[in-house]
């Protein structure tokens, strides 16, 4: 879920994560109901000039542009067949790229549940939202890498704290849009005491947005993707709290770094995130699991994490 100001940043937005996708060689989509209205400001046309390559990545198949507008109509009457359709269309071009040792992930821009916030239909928004993240959940299960962006006007659900709190819910993310944008300040969305965070993740996409995430929240985050880079930095700073996976890149196991940082401090908290579940990553770490209410099993919920992060703060 991403919190935009203005159509300029929204645009601005798109057209980032659009362009860390291509650079990826992951298959892009841009689905908005404004994507063929050329007096729009968010338009295709208007994007063209900000993404790199705009007319040979049409061509060579790497970007799509979709007419979200039949979408929203019909999920304004509560009718999302069109996105189950949708769904499976993506399923089938992830299977078709994988066969073709393609890069297997995609990224879809889609802002119809935006929409529905912008005018005021909340329900459905909700009801839109919860079935992307039924969605989302299932492709985890099934390793199948497909994200989904959804961005939603804040000037509206700055107002609307119980809706924003629905809509929230989910998502396993929730950070400004232009949060990506260098030389922009960060902004606080809570006054808890602000904690030195050390986050071991190799997911680049998950270890960004858990870092503005939290930095949001007015926490000091360091992040690392590997052992030896989460040991070595452990070494030279305090932290208040680490937060390791246990999928991490490089040779070092999550329990090997477990128990090296307690080896330095015997009482550092630490926080375990897995697709395992919890009792299978107790049974994994052994002596040096944390208790299981510390151990996230993904994907989760943002609120969550920052739930655990400050119960014992």
């Amino acid at each position: 879920m991403l919190l935009y100001e203005d159509d300029d940043a929204r645009l601005d937005a798109a057209a980032h994560y659009i362009n860390q996708g291509l650079r990826d060689e992951q298959f892009c989509i841009y689905a908005s109901i404004h994507a063929f209205e050329g007096k729009s400001k968010l338009s295709a046309s208007n994007l063209a000039s900000k993404v790199i390559d705009y007319q040979k990545n049409l061509e060579k198949g790497n970007l799509m542009l979709l007419d979200f507008k039949p979408f929203y109509d019909a999920a304004s009457v509560s009718d999302l067949s069109r996105f189950t359709q949708l769904k499976n269309k993506l399923e089938s071009i992830l299977q078709s790229r994988i066969s073709n040792g393609m890069c297997d992930k995609i990224m879809v821009y889609a802002d119809a549940a935006c929409c529905l916030t912008e005018h005021r239909e909340f329900n459905e928004s909700t009801a839109l939202e919860k079935w992307w993240q039924q969605t989302h959940e299932e492709w985890v299960k099934n390793n199948k890498k497909i994200t989904v962006i959804c961005p939603h006007p804040a000037n509206i659900l700055s107002k609307e704290l119980e809706v924003k709190c629905n809509i929230a819910d989910g998502h396993d993310m929730m950070v400004y849009l232009n949060s990506h944008l260098e030389g922009k300040g960060r902004k606080i969305f809570g006054k808890n005491d602000s904690l030195r965070i050390l986050i071991a993740e190799s997911e680049p996409d998950i270890m960004v947005l858990y870092s503005d995430y939290l930095s949001k929240l007015g926490h000091d985050v360091s992040v690392v993707t590997d052992g030896d880079r989460c040991i070595s930095l452990f070494k030279k700073r305090d932290f208040d709290l680490v937060i390791l996976d246990t999928d991490l890149t490089g040779d070092i196991k999550t329990s090997l770094i477990a128990k090296e940082i307690l080896r330095i401090e015997p009482h550092q908290r630490i926080l375990i995130t897995s697709t395992n579940a919890p009792n299978m990553v107790s049974s994994i770490l052994g002596n040096v699991s944390p208790p299981e209410d510390h151990i996230l099993q993904k994907p989760f919920h943002l609120s969550s994490l920052v739930n655990v992060i400050m119960r014992d703060a």
